[in-house]
Parts: structure tokens; sequence; C-alpha cells
């Protein structure tokens, strides 16, 4: 092929039809500097493990990286407010177009690098997936991320006209409680260990943790996420099998809800307590929107689909 032509190759395009600048990193033309690059490889480095506790969050297509940002600004509050634990100390911000020292700029990138490597030993470690509008935040103990998204939730319901919207990108909260290998001898054992804490198991005597009149009814909601070999209804007769009889399925108004969610090879559970439907599912945009009155919510509507609109 002759040289020319591969010099004119056309440019590729972004999702809006338009050229994407190469001189803004390629990344839609939305600039990122050194440091947001290497901070995005490195969450995308991480993954996901058996034994892990933590949340799965759904955000806005394409604001994965702000939806990102917003989740660790609350698991930082909410750590401090529930758990003391202290916030990290932030790195300055650095903006490379205005910075005539490229030399400085640079170790500058690189200082701001460094408390990123240490995210293994944060309680809350974040982590992008492998699919659009999905992210994981790895939680540690004492924090119990159950606990965490309840009260997040519970804080959010009480929004008023008046009030300052904590976040724009995040959608849906998923607290895990504990994973294991999608598997069907993986799905027996993490909900052995995550039901055993709320409810009498099958075949055994009545736990301390439940008192006899604790008679605990439930719902079971799984949900999938690309994964096609476990089969939804062998999950939800798996986990039922498992709990005493004395527990009865009540999918109207349970007293606890039972949340499966199968990502890729893995198997996360949690329990949470019934009011997660009047939590909308531990949805916060939707917790955000009914607790405005019809007129802001729809103004806010309109100015979320304005501003999306711009990028």
């Amino acid at each position: 092929m002759d040289s020319s032509e591969k010099r004119k190759q056309p440019p590729s395009n972004g999702s809006d039809g338009r050229p994407v600048k190469k001189s803004k990193g390629g990344s839609n033309g939305r600039w990122q500097t050194p440091h947001q690059k290497a901070k995005l490889e490195a969450i995308k480095g991480r993954s996901l493990e058996v034994g892990d506790m933590g949340i799965w969050t759904t955000c806005v297509k394409g604001k994965e990286r702000q939806a990102l940002g917003e989740m660790m600004d609350l698991c930082e509050e909410y750590g401090e407010k529930l758990y003391d634990i202290k916030r990290q100390e932030p790195a300055e911000a650095q903006d490379d177009e205005d910075d005539d020292d490229i030399e400085s700029s640079i170790k500058k990138e690189i200082q701001e690098m460094k408390p990123a490597s240490k995210s293994k030993d944060s309680v809350f470690e974040p982590m992008r997936m492998n699919l659009d509008c999905l992210l994981f935040i790895r939680t540690k103990p004492p924090v119990d991320p159950v606990a965490l998204v309840q009260q997040i939730c519970k804080d959010a319901k009480e929004i008023t006209e008046k009030s300052q919207r904590r976040t724009r990108f995040i959608n849906r909260f998923t607290p895990v409680a504990l994973t294991a290998k999608a598997t069907e001898a993986g799905v027996e054992e993490v909900a052995k260990n995550v039901l055993a804490k709320h409810f009498q198991l099958a075949g055994e005597d009545e736990q301390e943790e439940v008192p006899k009149g604790d008679a605990y009814s439930y719902a079971i909601r799984p949900s999938f996420r690309a994964h096609n070999t476990l089969k939804r209804d062998d999950v939800i007769k798996k986990v039922a099998s498992l709990i005493a009889p004395r527990h009865k399925v009540n999918l109207s108004s349970p007293d606890k809800v039972i949340l499966i969610d199968i990502y890729q090879t893995f198997c996360g559970m949690s329990v949470v307590d019934g009011d997660w439907e009047s939590l909308k599912r531990y949805n916060l945009h939707e917790i955000y929107l009914s607790a405005l009155g019809p007129d802001e919510k729809k103004k806010r509507e309109n100015v979320v689909q304005t501003e999306e609109s711009k990028d």
C-alpha cells in the first residue's frame, strides 16, 4: 500500500458521528490528562474475586467515570458518618493545558498516582466492569454494604425542592454481602453463609441469631448480567430450598428481600429489609424524582436531558 494512502485514512467517528479529535486523546472528544488515563486503566485492571463484598452500581451510559466519582464521594461521606472512617485527602487538581512546564507537570502527575496505588488498603475500592453502565465498589469491614446503601437511599428520600440533588449519573444500587462462583455449588455456598444471619436454614436447629418469634416472610429477586449458564427459576428454587419452612414466601410485602446478582462467573447475594420496594429498589435516581414535586421533577428531568444532549 502506498504510504500516502496510509496517511489519508479517515478519522474514526465518535458516537455522535463526528470525528474524534486525536488531540483530545481519542476518548470520544473528552480531554483526559495522563493521570486520568492511568487511574482509569488501574481501575479497569482490578477484577472481582470470590469472597468480595461491595456495591453494584448502575449508571447513565457513557457517564461511568462521572458516576464512579459520585459514588466514591458518597462512600467516603457515609463511611465517615456511619463508621467514623476518615476521608482521604484529595490530590490537588492540575490543569495541564495551563502548565507551561511539561517536566514539572509530569512529576506532579506521578505524585498524584501514588495514592491510587494504595487503593487495595482502602475500605472502598472502585472498579469499572466490562459492561456499559455498570460499576462495582469493593468494601471492607467495618463497612456493611447493605446498611450503607440503605442509609444513602433513606437520606435521599428526604430531599425537598430546595435541597441540592447529590448525584446526576448514578441509578441503582445492589449491595453484596458475599460473592462466590456462579455455579450450583457456588450459589448454595454463598446462600448458606448469607441467609444464616437472617433465617433458620432448612434441616438445622433454630439459630440464636433468629429468635423463635422472628419467622420472617421473604421474596427472592435475582438479577443476571452477562451470564447464561444458570437459569433464573433454578436459582430461585435452590435458594428457597435452603430456608426453613417456617419462613414463608411473600412476593407483595415481604419482611426481607433476598437479592441475588449474577455477573459473568460470579454470584453475589445479600438480604435487605422490606423497605427495598418503598425505596424504589435502591434506585437513587427514582428516589430523587419521587421526592420532588411534579413541576420541579419535570424541570430537573428537562435540565438533565438538555445537558446530556450537549455531551
